[in-house]
């Protein structure tokens, strides 16, 4: 066997170093996506509440204010 064929056998250390630096930089962009994605969803779920309140107050003042 020659020297070339068994020194690209397996994984060098700069192969290594690669493998975790992706790792890294994916688990922090997942980080970053869900966040957004849930702050996303929490500002619908907080507007939708918010136009609720809204929609059931002027509901009763208009019931109010129809009453002889």
């Amino acid at each position: 066997m020659s020297p070339m064929i068994k020194r690209n056998a397996g994984l060098g250390p700069h192969h290594a170093l690669t493998v975790i630096v992706t790792a890294v930089i994916a688990a922090v962009v997942a980080y970053v996506v869900l966040g957004w994605l849930v702050g996303l969803v929490a500002f619908l779920i907080k507007t939708a509440v918010v136009l609720f309140v809204v929609v059931a107050a002027v509901a009763l003042v208009l019931r109010w204010a129809r009453r002889p």
